[in-house]
């Protein structure tokens, strides 16, 4: 007999509520649940696809070992007892440092999973925690603490602005983020340009649905957001069209800020950007006289050298036109739970750091772009054992990385399917689908514009023996033990760690919930939802020593000293825009059956046919795709979505990294285009 329950989507930042109908152990429906807030606005559209996850044949079922004559299956006991041996001999032998782990992007949907895989580390008192955090709005992050003083992901408050300007306008097809769930923005923002007639300027290399349907549309090359933005900042403190009342009652270095942004004209970053002068000073004096204006990131805004300064000046444009922690601008959204409170003890500045790249951990959390090395550099410290969850970092990162990872002693992968990843495995561990585990909405209630949290139930049973990655690295970590002595974390953090990697997690997320004094577990459990309203967008929380928000944080200074034009060498005639995914799939075994392969995109000008088969060079590398033609498209860009066929991190330097995050340049590496 069928039934209905209610949960809500955890396969990105989609995070729609859900009404779910289950039939004969099976998932056969999936629809927005419209009585709750983040239900409106339909869903991501990979919900429907997963549903029959627990029964897909590509699942993974039971653990097995790689031996010299194959893969063997084995049970859970000797799985756990035979990975726990050898991190063991390898700890004993180099030390915690030796030792690593991969947290994948669907790690970060799971409050539990996450809470585990962030206790492992530090209960072995390992600084490499690798994750894909720093490419997944890792630069947002960081600018926030630099300007505020403490890590927080800013929300954009899209349907209240009078004035929207997109920093790369995919939005939609990426679920509005990174880091801020979305789903009914598209819905408010044509609202508010109905009813209050608010304006749209799109800053886009291609004319996608929204750029085309935006009131102005710049078509910026990849990888430029920056100098556009030291553009406005320039026109409006130039022509003194600043807050001039809020920028005196609440900030500091105003005049280093005017000194340092007074290269950077429109007419300087215009050519740069590809867009006339005249239509940077429009946007600037319109984002400033509007009485709200948002700037909002997206992941293309994000994915080039210069990420974390591009998103320092786009916090710094809001603040100083009154619209940095104010409605209809970006706004701090503290969450059921106060994840920021938490994050507010693990400043950056004071992180350890990564051994080969020298990147600053950020919120524990080591770049991924940066695993490769600590793997073949020899060493104190060099990695010997990884235990990879949810992730596919041989596919994420690439060639080097899927060399590296093959040259390791031990390499443990837990996920529900195999990929690039478990094919150079040791030990495959199955794991959950979201389907099939319980779940409380805690951690990344923040990313929502509404107070709202939810629990689910597991809606399927799991197939073969597959077991929640909370789990096994709960009873891993009994069996391995904390390290007692040395570690790169102190004595406090790996205490903590140690506990939190075997406690039993649901009483302390019930209490979580109970401080929230807004509902508890109890009633959850009886409702599935609780929904408050629209949250504060006033809050103001700014931690720095003088209370101000900090418009030049000494390392941006330093930073901007030494900023230059992109240039391309000999030969490159192109920009490579690798940034922007075509769907938000977290993971390939969650894309609908059959979604093509996009290609390589260029202008029609570019002089190829339409199935026509190219290389994609760069300085570092190059791939083979086959051509698709739009005419929306920037004539000298060309655009290879990552996640897909191509092995694109084949084209990315290993040093063409943000140096505040180490997050690899996805957009605005010069290319060519050659026949294959």
């Amino acid at each position: 007999m069928a039934e209905t329950r209610s949960t809500w989507c955890r396969h990105g930042e989609c995070m729609a509520a859900l009404s779910a109908t289950i039939d004969g152990g099976r998932v056969v429906d999936l629809r927005p649940d419209e009585s709750v807030a983040s239900g409106r606005g339909g869903t991501c559209g990979l919900c429907l696809a997963s549903a029959g996850a627990a029964h897909d044949p590509r699942r993974l079922l039971r653990p097995r070992r790689r031996t010299a004559t194959g893969w063997e299956e084995a049970s859970w006991e000797t799985a756990l007892a035979d990975i726990a041996s050898r991190l063991k001999a390898i700890r004993g032998q180099t030390g915690a440092a030796s030792i690593a782990t991969w947290a994948g992007a669907p790690v970060g949907t799971h409050t539990r999973g996450l809470t585990r895989v962030l206790a492992w580390a530090l209960g072995l008192g390992s600084a490499k925690l690798y994750s894909p955090l720093s490419t997944m709005g890792g630069g947002w992050v960081r600018a926030g603490e630099l300007c505020l003083g403490h890590p927080v992901a800013l929300q954009g408050d899209v349907g209240r602005a009078h004035y929207v300007l997109l920093l790369g306008a995919n939005q939609e097809a990426q679920g509005w983020g990174p880091l801020q769930a979305g789903r009914n923005a598209l819905g408010d923002l044509a609202f508010s340009r109905r009813t209050k007639g608010t304006k749209v300027a799109a800053a886009d290399a291609r004319r996608t649905p929204l750029a085309a349907g935006a009131d102005v549309h710049l078509p910026i090359r990849p990888g430029t957001e920056l100098f556009l933005v030291l553009g406005l900042l320039h026109a409006i403190t130039k022509n003194g069209w600043h807050e001039r009342q809020y920028v005196a009652d609440f900030t500091e270095g105003y005049d280093a800020l005017v000194a340092a942004v007074a290269p950077w004209s429109p007419e300087v970053v215009g050519p740069i950007c590809g867009v006339p002068a005249e239509d940077i000073a429009g946007v600037a004096l319109k984002f400033a006289r509007a009485p709200m204006a948002l700037a909002h990131r997206s992941a293309q805004m994000l994915a080039s050298t210069t990420g974390t300064l591009a998103s320092w000046a786009v916090l710094v444009l809001h603040a100083l036109t009154a619209n940095l922690l104010r409605p209809g601008g970006l706004y701090d959204n503290q969450g059921v739970f106060d994840v920021h409170g938490v994050a507010r003890q693990l400043p950056t500045d004071k992180a350890p750091r990564t051994r080969t790249g020298g990147h600053p951990l950020l919120l524990l959390q080591a770049p991924g772009a940066d695993l490769a090395g600590d793997i073949v550099q020899p060493g104190e410290g060099q990695v010997r054992a990884l235990v990879c969850v949810h992730g596919d970092p041989a596919r994420e990162l690439g060639g080097r990385t899927r060399e590296a990872l093959a040259g390791l002693e031990l390499l443990v992968a837990i996920d529900v399917a195999d990929n690039d990843t478990t094919a150079l495995a040791h030990w495959v561990l199955p794991s959950l689908h979201p389907w099939e585990r319980e779940d409380l909405h805690l951690h990344d209630t923040s990313l929502l514009p509404f107070k709202e949290t939810a629990w689910t139930p597991a809606l399927v049973a799991p197939p073969g023996e597959a077991r929640g990655e909370d789990e096994i690295l709960a009873d891993l970590f009994k069996a391995v033990g904390p390290t007692v002595r040395g570690g790169v974390h102190g004595p406090h953090l790996r205490a903590l760690g140690a506990w939190l990697a075997r406690a039993d997690l649901p009483p302390w997320e019930a209490r979580a919930v109970g401080l929230g004094g807004h509902t508890s577990v109890e009633a959850l459990h009886a409702s599935g939802h609780w929904n408050g309203g629209d949250v504060d967008r006033a809050t103001w929380r700014v931690t720095t020593p003088s209370g101000r928000i900090r418009l030049l944080p000494d390392a941006v200074a330093s930073a901007l000293v030494a900023l230059r034009a992109p240039s391309a060498p000999a030969g490159f005639d192109r920009w490579l825009q690798a940034a922007a995914p075509r769907d938000a799939a977290l993971r390939p075994f969650d894309r609908p059956a059959g979604t093509a392969d996009p290609g390589v995109t260029l202008h029609p000008s570019a002089g190829f046919a339409a199935g026509a088969r190219v290389r994609v060079v760069t300085e570092a590398g190059a791939v083979e795709a086959v051509v698709h033609l739009d005419d929306g498209l920037r004539a000298d860009v060309v655009d290879l979505p990552l996640g897909y066929a191509a092995d694109v991190a084949r084209l990315i330097p290993a040093d063409a990294v943000d140096p505040f995050t180490g997050a690899p340049a996805w957009a605005g590496l010069p290319c060519r285009v050659e026949p294959a």
